[in-house]
């Protein structure tokens, strides 16, 4: 209805322009001869009054809103102190120095009716999560939108992680007295967990991989001393266990995803399709991926032995691998 009044005003502006009487161009296209007055006259309407009181412009709050439907259709829903503290951020980051309200997001919420409060519901991975039908559903749905469609393939990225044990294991067969039930075995040694962080897009290309030790710092001594270095543009760091962790899952965000990935355009959006991981759903995670224009897509939990491409198509096949060679060298 604003729309259609807005419209209405400018065919009757433009009446009076062409030599008709305010009055005659008012009754003409059905709108208030004060109003159109006030418009030739320069002065604002109370909806231009009062966005120009806005903190954050119409513009970047219609961009947050549209991101808020399309990367909950993909399976991430913001809280209101983590919205409200990307809004805050994005405000810093274009040079303002206003602060956000603590009722910021309310008044958000009335001026944008597509985006609206849920309360959260707990659901046991038992009923959700697995290589159900409804997960494919689920899966495929968010895929189809329209907004994931645009994206082009070679913006379309797919990133994993898979674990491999140090050095070279011991069959858990042995040879002991035929009267006894089992045998008590003692490790020779404390064998480390290695992990790999891999990436690669849908128009076959891949990212240097993020090698993860167990440890507190990379040592040289890791590394062969050989002028032939294949892994030479590959990224290495350490966690206590091997594994990757939040601050991992950013280092590898914005060290190795985004400058490898970035589009020709940088009006293109990017597309992450991931597992559910707690280091992927941080604050500073997503606020990274929604300043850099990239949607994720989260997997199906407990789910990766059938919708993780990396894990089916290249982890099982490099896993099968090792392991051949372990046996062989054995």
């Amino acid at each position: 209805m604003v729309l259609a009044a807005q419209l209405r005003t400018a065919k009757a502006i433009d009446e009076v322009a062409n030599g008709r009487s305010i009055r005659a161009a008012s009754k003409l296209h059905q709108v208030e001869h004060t109003y159109v007055t006030r418009r030739i006259q320069g002065i604002q309407t109370r909806e231009e009054y009062n966005e120009s009181l806005l903190k954050v412009s119409k513009v970047l709050e219609d961009k947050l809103a549209k991101w808020i439907v399309i990367q909950g259709q993909l399976g991430y829903a913001p809280p209101h102190a983590r919205f409200r503290a990307y809004a805050q951020r994005l405000l810093l980051k274009s040079g303002s120095t206003e602060c956000l309200g603590r009722k910021w997001v309310t008044r958000f919420l009335q001026r944008h009716r597509e985006v609206k409060t849920f309360k959260g519901r707990a659901i046991s991975y038992q009923r959700l999560n697995g290589a159900t039908e409804a997960t494919c559903n689920v899966l495929f749905d968010r895929l189809s939108l329209r907004e994931i469609r645009r994206i082009y393939s070679r913006n379309r990225y797919n990133a994993d992680e898979f674990g491999v044990m140090e050095g070279m294991g011991e069959n858990s067969l042995v040879l002991g007295e035929a009267f006894k039930k089992f045998v008590l075995l003692k490790d020779a040694f404390k064998r480390a967990w290695i992990s790999v962080i891999a990436c690669i897009s849908a128009d076959g290309r891949a990212l240097p991989p993020l090698i993860i030790f167990s440890g507190v710092n990379v040592q040289q001594q890791w590394f062969p001393d050989t002028e032939d270095q294949p892994y030479e543009d590959w990224y290495f760091t350490t966690s206590s266990n091997g594994w990757t962790n939040t601050d991992i899952g950013l280092k590898w965000l914005r060290e190795v995803f985004i400058p490898h990935t970035k589009p020709a355009n940088p009006r293109e959006w990017r597309l992450l399709i991931i597992d559910g991981h707690n280091s992927h759903t941080t604050e500073e995670f997503m606020w990274t991926c929604l300043i850099n224009r990239i949607y994720i897509v989260f997997l199906p939990l407990h789910s990766s032995h059938v919708w993780q491409p990396l894990d089916v198509g290249v982890f099982s096949v490099l896993k099968r691998r090792l392991q051949g060679f372990r046996d062989v060298a054995c």
